[in-house]
């Protein structure tokens, strides 16, 4: 669909998705951040390895 124009962002792939709508690809992007790192007492690091250990055993692609 030549109409479709996906934009060069320094995003996840799953967020990058939704760059054919940015309004809504900034709201998800902006919950995933305050909900996934900086709120608790954990390491960036640490809560990454949390989410990725927690993917891979739901066998998720992200």
């Amino acid at each position: 669909m030549s109409w479709i124009r996906e934009e060069d962002v320094p995003l996840s792939n799953v967020i990058k998705v939704m760059s054919i709508d940015p309004k809504a690809m900034e709201a998800v992007s902006s919950l995933n951040q305050s909900v996934s790192f900086g709120s608790s007492a954990l390491t960036r690091v640490q809560e990454e390895a949390i989410a990725t250990t927690v993917s891979a055993l739901n066998q998720c692609r992200y």
